[in-house]
């Protein structure tokens, strides 16, 4: 029953996120994980549980990555293996976590109504750095769309993981006390979470996002989507077309201040095509335009997948976190060549030599700047704050055709929301075949496209200056107190048993 119960537990954490959005199962499937720590009588129980836990959560919330094997027609069986195979992989976190808990933090105090959330919070931290990283599927981006998500623009996503951590263990406390004793008391603790989610809701309506920083001006802009097929997006005969498509699209954007491409817009470098890229550029000058989209460069015998100005934007941005295996292939002398998976269009792509700046352009010989993010960077709090704090617009391009008609592109785009409110900056977001849009600083989707068809997302969004609390500090503030205090806590009970012994 227990572990049937660890993998339905596990599935409840994506089914709270998007595309589902049913928000109250997190409390569930945190709170589940929480209720197990405390079922497992020994290590190896726990390990076994936590193992079973990551099960659930990973082969739902990351199964998109069946679809992006199955887009370069990767055998299904083949497929199938692979994606299983990561995603049992992925479990051992939950497994560590759960096994750590046990041996070293379960005779803490207050194991269940502070250890426990505190660790929660460390470990999806880990799981943003470890062996690059993996940093989706966190707790927090369950309040995306609610009040209380807006004080991401405060204490981050790691902030918000921490509040229904803590809320989700008060109620089962509730839970636990009211099957075991039966009395008024038990209510007193659900009263303190529930109590506790209703002072976070009212300051979310009380102060969002937006609130931190200062409204520029009101621009028009345009996330444009080729809807090209990933198959057939870097063959020969694809690239006439691919251009046709871009350039009838810009030649009818006559009063757009700002058109954003996607990923990889043009599968040609800009050297390959120097005419169309210099009528691009005209048309922009002549237009006071600013026109930034996704592109392959060249420079010193490297390829980086890139951001590049033209029109009154200027300048490029290149990659820093690539994707494994998307962009480049770990253990490359030993796996290129096993399977097509291992040979993607892209997957030679360096990320870049230095630190990266936000790309400028003008508008009414204004100066302004826009935060560059490619794809799966969106993904990383501390990439986008560090490029965001020094910009008034958040632009994003990716290509979500690798995933299809998966939980890959709807859970990517709850991920750019959050990064909207943290930083208190909208965001225009262009993708090869969705989804597209337009976000406001508070989170908001203005305005969305359709999955799978060209499309224009055309529509206006605020410039905004100055910093949230949330990009004053590093984005991982509140998992450096969790570690503080978890220390604190473990150090207070290693000294108590250390005077009980004495005594006795």
């Amino acid at each position: 029953m227990r572990a049937a119960l660890a993998i339905i537990f596990g599935l409840c954490v994506p089914l709270a996120l998007a595309p589902f959005h049913f928000w109250p199962l997190m409390f569930i499937g945190v709170g589940g994980f929480f209720w197990l720590s405390f079922q497992a009588s020994t290590t190896k129980e726990a390990a076994w549980f936590g193992w079973l836990y990551g099960v659930g959560y990973f082969t739902l919330g990351v199964s998109w990555i069946y679809g992006s094997m199955q887009t370069v027609d990767t055998p299904v069986w083949l497929s199938l293996v692979l994606t299983g195979g990561f995603c049992l992989l992925m479990a051992l976190f939950h497994l560590f976590q759960m096994w750590f808990f046990q041996r070293f933090l379960r005779a803490l105090p207050l194991a269940l109504l502070l250890v426990s959330p505190l660790w929660w919070v460390i470990n999806e931290w880990i799981r943003e750095w470890f062996l690059t990283g993996m940093p989706w599927l966190l707790a927090g981006y369950a309040f995306t769309d609610l009040a209380i998500g807006q004080l991401a623009a405060v204490v981050g996503i790691y902030g918000l993981s921490l509040m229904l951590a803590l809320s989700s263990a008060w109620l089962l406390k509730s839970l636990l006390h009211w099957a075991r004793h039966r009395t008024v008391r038990s209510f007193s603790y659900a009263g303190v979470a529930l109590g506790f989610l209703a002072l976070l809701f009212l300051l979310g309506i009380a102060k969002p996002a937006s609130s931190w920083t200062q409204e520029l001006r009101t621009l028009k802009t345009a996330a444009v989507q080729s809807n090209v097929d990933q198959r057939t997006k870097w063959s020969s005969a694809q690239q006439t077309p691919t251009l046709n498509f871009y350039g009838t699209s810009i030649g009818a954007m006559t009063d757009i201040d700002l058109v954003l491409w996607p990923e990889a817009a043009m599968t040609r470098r800009p050297e390959q095509i120097p005419y169309f890229m210099s009528q691009i550029q005209n048309i922009g000058e002549q237009r006071d335009q600013a026109i930034i989209t996704g592109v392959l460069l060249l420079k010193d015998g490297r390829f980086y997948n890139s951001m590049k100005g033209y029109g009154t934007a200027s300048g490029e941005y290149l990659k820093q976190h690539l994707v494994p295996f998307g962009e480049y292939v770990p253990l490359e002398k030993y796996l290129r060549g096993l399977i097509a998976f291992f040979d993607l269009p892209m997957s030679t792509m360096y990320p870049a030599p230095t630190a990266q700046s936000p790309i400028p352009f003008t508008l009414a010989e204004q100066p302004y700047f826009a935060a560059p993010v490619i794809c799966y960077e969106a993904a990383y709090p501390d990439l986008v704050r560090n490029l965001a704090k020094d910009a008034d617009l958040i632009t994003v391009v990716s290509n979500d055709a690798w995933f299809g008609d998966s939980l890959g592109p709807h859970q990517h785009l709850q991920i750019t929301q959050m990064r909207a409110i943290e930083n208190g900056r909208s965001v225009l977001r262009a993708t090869q075949n969705g989804v597209s849009a337009l976000i406001d600083a508070n989170g908001t989707i203005v305005k969305r496209s359709e999955q799978f068809v060209e499309a224009e997302v055309i529509g206006e969004l605020t410039l905004r200056s100055g910093l949230t609390p949330f990009q004053r500090l590093p984005a991982a503030t509140p998992v450096y107190l969790c570690i503080l205090v978890l220390a604190g806590l473990w150090v207070f009970a290693r000294r108590a048993a250390s005077e009980s012994a004495i005594e006795q």
